[in-house]
């Protein structure tokens, strides 16, 4: 890349904290790359002293990859790399928690989902009711507030009843091994401010932090950012305050733009560089999101200027007024219609390609606006992916599956249940049909008297076995051997979204009585999830479809596109118009809150807003609006005026592109950066189609009661193996406060308990009885690695143990892999994630690993193996197969279906 001068500015500002002011299409990703590899180039630091923070994991994928492909061209390896830390600063904070506090191994993180199952769950004590909030109808608003009073800078003691909440919420998570998001950040926040040890450890370790989109930081996370800076981490923040998007998840623009001021001090020089060349867009794009964002007052300085290759024609810019929605969706229709095929130069010097489906992208404020255009799509038989809407449940198989547990709860009768599975697959069999509800039948819940044979995951695996709904049955749905894998698939990726559902609910209820569990589950369904899962295939993180996508502003942040429509721009639409009802205001005073007002949004937010949806575009961008039956959709919004100030955007109502040079439609670049671990490569080495199953399809495995298992025996083995590289050896009266600290059975009561931790007490004295004489041995436990395979597709794992071992006086390393009965596997498979092993730690420290070893826990017998270079060869081949089986979603089985005897034979 030639880079500019103030790109090489920031580049090579490596002793200086620095702020890089970076405007829309900048190359501000490419910036921090060769800044990152100039920092190990220069040797100012190993990358294991890197951290670099993104605010998705999407862009620290993308950050990766091109980090380690400038890390193979201008160093020529990339040790030590899988040591430097790119990720969110959730990710980050979890990591060093577990890390520093290793108590903290057995805890697990809930997302949305899961928080409200859980709030609801533990409503009489986790301090929901001392606030005077009901189960269900306030779980948002409680989650809210929790998050509210730990996030932001609050001004004054909070109420008594506040506190206390959130007492009883923080102990209730930790009782059960949860975090929520916040509290990962709070629990660093307060450790950076109140534990020496802890912030002793953290400045031996890291040297420099850089924090990408750091105009939406919210005070906690900028609390983590300062105390790591006052460790003594050079700094350097990147972001743009004109695309501040966030405000109303606690986001506060106040940071970048105080950061000079805050930042400079008597010592720590701080230097601000303006990256203001925009390369994405044209001229026309630029000049009219430049005229529209001046008219914010609090702003820094800055001009964004065109420095791409993308030119302007008349036409390119349009603004339209219609009549209705109706007519204004069928225009964008018609439009998408006649671009596709124009001519279009990705690149300055590629051959020119026609446009496709997948260059184009509707972006919306609100969702209610999308209405019109499925249908007007749909009429046109165009392409189109709804990114962001949940409607699920609106699909028949979808319906169907919630179905089979009204049949248990005896909402409904066998006839109609066979009716709503046949219209997902018409060609079931009426003996199929008869096992199907003969086993269906056993689950009812008056004939269950354990808890765990109420599984609500392993009934609908069943449930689908029997009736048939294999992959093959859906591909010809219609019985006449026309296969149709569009419709199976869809189908497919819908049912795996539903068992991610039950998964979601039995993850947090998996121990509740049989009919207890089984109508919350449907209240789950009826009350929650109709709003909260999108159909699956939308999911696909593999394969982006070539089809227009319709997406909120919020979900374009970080893409481009060649095309962009931005419809429904009515006042009190965009900018929006402030919600009323009842809110997290209605339980805490405003006034307690730094900046409050942000959380209610601005005319200023919404034009950052509006700025962001206009940056989206290369080259066509096209503004509309209708008016509706509501009095304020008459008005026109203000930023159509604000943005005509450009000169540029002008109306054309019977323009159809007939002008334009054509070529045959193509999509851009649509490979997308794939970050995998080992376990589904393991997965795939195993059998292409139950990779598809669990990691494309989305299915999840059915819990049991004795999950945790080797979790347990693992994290207990990882602080011995840690403490005897520090020169304690464990003694044989520490294994029980140890395993008490890392124990956690989650699904297990009563007797299974018991058992369990029997079991485990049992293997880990008999391990550190026949193997503490090895411990000195020890080179690094549970060591990070990560593969590189090219083509922007990344391979994260961890190793168990790799220790030294003395041969006829030759030092040879090997590589243990822990497990535990349950999770035993054929020799071969776990030899070749053996392989991958010896790979990665080739890749992060430049040696060879001479020896494979697995270790059964159970029967504490280890399997050696040579490594043999002939069979690294295999091992690289065979990862590079299986990149392009990904890539071309090539995942058909790997068995013969007689002879197959895994669990997904049905």
């Amino acid at each position: 890349m030639n880079f500019t001068e103030n790109q090489k500015t920031a580049i090579n500002c490596l002793d200086e904290n620095l702020q890089i002011i970076a405007c829309a299409g900048s190359g501000k990703t490419q910036v921090i790359s060769q800044r990152i590899i100039n920092l190990i180039l220069s040797g100012k630091a190993e990358p294991r002293k890197i951290i670099a923070f993104t605010y998705t994991d999407k862009a620290a994928a993308e950050l990766k990859a091109r980090v380690l492909k400038l890390a193979r061209e201008q160093i020529g390896n990339q040790l030590g790399l899988a040591d430097m830390y790119i990720g969110t600063i959730h990710a980050w904070c979890l990591n060093v928690l577990q890390d520093s506090c290793l108590e903290y191994q057995k805890f697990d993180v809930l997302d949305e989902v899961k928080q409200a199952l859980f709030i609801n769950r533990t409503f009489k004590r986790n301090g929901m009711l001392d606030l005077g909030m009901e189960k269900y109808k306030d779980t948002q608003h409680f989650t809210n507030l929790m998050s509210l009073v730990r996030e932001s800078e609050v001004t004054a003691d909070l109420p008594d009843a506040i506190k206390q909440a959130l007492e009883k919420y923080e102990s209730a998570l930790k009782d059960s091994c949860w975090f929520d998001f916040t509290m990962i950040l709070s629990e660093v926040a307060w450790r950076l401010q109140e534990d020496a040890s802890f912030r002793s450890r953290l400045s031996e370790r890291l040297r420099y932090l850089i924090v990408d989109e750091y105009q939406d930081v919210n005070p906690i996370q900028e609390r983590i950012i300062r105390g790591l800076w006052e460790l003594g981490l050079n700094i350097c923040v990147v972001g743009d305050d004109d695309q501040t998007i966030y405000q109303w998840r606690g986001g506060d623009v106040r940071y970048i733009l105080d950061f000079e001021r805050r930042y400079s001090m008597p010592g720590k020089s701080l230097r601000q560089v303006h990256l203001e060349d925009n390369f994405r867009s044209s001229p026309a794009v630029i000049e009219s999101a430049r005229v529209l964002i001046e008219q914010n007052a609090q702003r820094l300085r800055k001009r964004m200027v065109a420095a791409g290759h993308q030119s302007y024609e008349l036409g390119d810019l349009l603004v339209h007024d219609f009549d209705d929605q109706a007519s204004e969706a069928e225009w964008i229709a018609a439009t998408i219609t006649q671009l596709r095929g124009i001519s279009f130069h990705e690149e300055r010097n590629d051959e020119p390609r026609g446009l496709d489906y997948s260059d184009m992208v509707v972006l919306l404020r609100k969702w209610k606006k999308a209405e019109s255009l499925v249908e007007a799509f749909t009429c046109h038989e165009i392409p189109f992916v709804v990114a962001g809407v949940n409607h699920l449940f609106l699909q028949p198989e979808a319906r169907a599956a919630r179905a089979i547990y009204e049949y248990l709860d005896k909402k409904l009768d066998a006839d109609t249940l066979l009716a709503m599975w046949r219209e997902v697959l018409p060609g079931i069999t009426d003996a199929a049909w008869r096992r199907t509800i003969a086993e269906l039948g056993k689950k009812m819940p008056g004939r269950i008297r354990i808890y765990h044979d109420m599984n609500l995951q392993a009934i609908f695996w069943e449930f689908l076995e029997n009736a048939g709904v294999t992959e093959s049955a859906l591909m010809d749905a219609g019985g006449e051997g026309h296969f149709d894998s569009t419709h199976g698939e869809i189908v497919l990726y819908n049912l795996g979204m539903f068992s991610q559902a039950i998964q979601d609910f039995e993850t947090i209820h998996f121990t509740d009585g049989a009919a207890v569990k089984l109508g919350s589950f449907l209240n789950f369904l009826r009350y929650s999830g109709e709003g909260i899962y999108p159909e699956g295939w939308l999911n696909n993180a593999y394969k982006s479809p070539n089809a227009v996508r319709i997406m909120t502003v919020h979900q374009s942040k970080g893409l481009e596109f060649p095309v962009v429509f931005i419809p429904g721009l009515n006042k009190n639409y965009f900018p929006a118009q402030k919600i009323g009802g009842k809110s997290v205001w209605h339980f805490i005073d405003s006034s307690l809150i730094a900046g409050a007002e942000r959380y209610r949004g601005s005319v200023e937010d919404e034009r950052r807003l509006m700025y962001v949806a206009m940056t989206r575009a290369k080259k066509f961008l096209f503004l509309s609006r209708s008016p509706t039956d509501k009095r304020n959709d008459q008005v026109p919004s203000q930023f159509i005026a604000e943005a005509q100030r450009g000169g540029y955007l002008v109306s054309s109502p019977s323009r159809d592109f007939s002008e334009r040079p054509r070529a045959t439609p193509r999509p851009g670049q649509t490979s997308m950066v794939l970050e995998l671990d080992f376990s589904k490569m393991k997965t795939l080495f195993d059998c292409p189609w139950s990779f598809k199953f669990f990691w494309l399809y989305g299915f999840s495995e059915p819990l049991n009661q004795r999950l945790g298992y080797g979790r347990t025996l693992h994290n207990v083995l990882m602080e011995m193996h840690r403490a005897a590289l520090e020169g304690h050896m464990t003694s044989d009266d520490e294994i029980a406060p140890l395993l008490a600290k890392h124990e956690s059975f989650p699904y297990a009561l009563g007797d299974i308990w018991q058992a369990m931790h029997d079991k485990t007490e049992k293997y880990l004295d008999q391990y550190l009885r026949e193997n503490r004489a090895d411990f000195p041995s020890i080179k690094y436990s549970e060591k990070e690695i990560q593969l590189d395979l090219g083509d922007g597709v990344l391979i994260n794992g961890r190793i168990d143990l790799v220790r030294r071992r003395d041969e006829s006086g030759r030092e040879l390393t090997c590589l243990v892999d822990f497990k535990s009965r349950e999770e035993v596997q054929t020799k071969r498979l776990s030899m070749q994630q053996l392989y991958l092993y010896a790979l990665g730690y080739e890749a992060l420290t430049g040696e060879k690993a001479d020896l494979l070893e697995i270790f059964d826990l159970e029967r504490d017998t280890p399997e050696t193996e040579e490594v043999l270079e002939p069979e690294l060869t295999k091992a690289r081949e065979r990862l590079d197969d299986s990149v392009r089986k990904i890539r071309e979603l090539d995942l058909d089985q790997a068995c013969e279906e007689k002879g197959c005897t895994c669990r997904l034979k049905g």
